[in-house]
């Protein structure tokens, strides 16, 4: 009999760890694509997907779904539409057409949706809900939402982190189109933790393009909203193009207020004949805005950044100017064109104590355009050489 020995060493055992976890990775990122664009389709192939696949639909034309697409805490999906037009079909209230549950590890992404509703006055597109700060980040991007009566097309209804960009958005009046309802109506949470400015711990809005569409002589906007945050939110929009589109951080009286708010380097663009304003309406809690910008027509409304509190005393609870467990923390107002003039209606709210017009001290935007635009919503594991390995004679 003859024995043929073997002699390996720890460079190709390494080496052959370090294929079999690439081989490993590349299976659980694989794509895979449903049968049909069919919501049924959609979801049996996302149960059955591994953590990080990307779902790839087929090349379809028009849907409608009345079902909601469920994409698990689970796993970290990236759900490509492939340009499908998708209607909202027969929905229930509120329902919306992709719900999102980001899972402990792996980012999810939603992509290359067109989604238009014609019927419903109280619906979503996409929500997210069921993580918290600590969940990997999601990604809504170039996607079209068309919601000409739909009051809210996204909702982000815990404190999840995430990005939405290269989205446009269309609708006609007082809706509110993104909402950031972080830790929820009953929870000061919001209020008792930390906010880092500059930080990766928020929602970012950038790069998108929102379009409430107006009419008449004046074009009256109606109080539309782009953005509008609640409750211990932390927001960050810039670099985005808003036409007869306000931002709205809330603090209606008794309730709790949106947190903290990056607003900068946004362009405001006022259409035929628009009456608008405020092109910001503030309510509650700190932040920065600066540098932003007003386009198009003269506005035949009155230009405005509103400082405001409609609760009364001083200080009032999440009133413009309290932080972290209703200390005070300036908002800072700095660079904005001069025909956004900044106005408070509100005796409690006073420039040099409750907002500063200057720029913040020591605060950094963070990384623009967001790390999470280059694409990439998982990580593949960097495998290290074994530093126990016995070669054995």
């Amino acid at each position: 009999m003859t024995v043929i020995m073997l002699k390996i060493n720890r460079q190709t055992i390494a080496a052959a760890i370090f294929l079999l976890l690439v081989l490993v990775w590349e299976a659980k990122a694989a794509t895979v694509t449903p049968p049909s664009c069919s919501s049924t389709d959609v979801q049996n192939t996302i149960n059955n997907a591994a953590d990080g696949a990307v779902v790839l639909l087929p090349t379809c034309t028009t849907t409608t779904w009345n079902t909601t697409v469920i994409i698990p805490n689970t796993k970290g999906i990236t759900l490509d539409g492939n340009n499908l037009i998708v209607m909202r079909g027969s929905l229930a209230d509120w329902s919306p057409l992709i719900k999102i549950s980001p899972n402990a590890s792996t980012s999810t992404r939603v992509t290359r949706f067109n989604m238009s509703d014609t019927k419903s006055s109280q619906g979503y597109f996409i929500t997210t809900s069921g993580g918290n700060e600590s969940s990997a980040k999601f990604r809504i991007d170039h996607c079209a939402f068309t919601g000409l009566s739909m009051l809210r097309h996204i909702g982000i209804n815990d404190p999840i982190y995430g990005l939405l960009d290269h989205n446009t958005f269309t609708w006609s009046g007082n809706n509110e189109i993104i909402h950031n309802e972080a830790y929820g109506a009953s929870s000061t949470a919001g209020w008792t933790n930390d906010v880092i400015p500059g930080s990766a711990q928020a929602v970012y809005i950038e790069d998108n393009n929102f379009v409430n569409q107006t009419s008449g002589n004046p074009a009256y906007f109606w109080g539309g909203s782009a953005v509008q945050g609640y409750y211990g939110a932390r927001t960050v929009i810039r670099h985005n193009t808003l036409t007869m589109a306000q931002i709205d951080m809330h603090g209606t009286a008794g309730a709790i207020g949106a947190r903290w708010w990056e607003i900068y380097e946004n362009t405001f663009v006022v259409a035929p004949n628009g009456n608008w304003d405020p092109y910001m309406a503030i309510r509650a809690g700190s932040g920065v805005i600066f540098n932003n910008h007003k386009s198009g027509v003269s506005n035949l409304g009155i230009e405005e950044i509103e400082l405001v509190e409609e609760d009364s005393g001083y200080p009032a609870p999440y009133q413009i100017g309290r932080g972290k467990n209703q200390t005070l923390d300036p908002a800072y107002v700095w660079g904005n064109d001069a025909n956004m003039s900044i106005r408070s209606h509100s005796s409690n709210v006073e420039a040099g104590r409750d907002y500063v017009l200057s720029p913040k001290p020591g605060y950094t935007p963070y990384t623009y355009p967001h790390p999470l635009q280059s694409g990439s919503t998982t990580t593949a594991p960097s495998p290290q050489a074994p530093n126990n390995v016995r070669i054995i004679r």
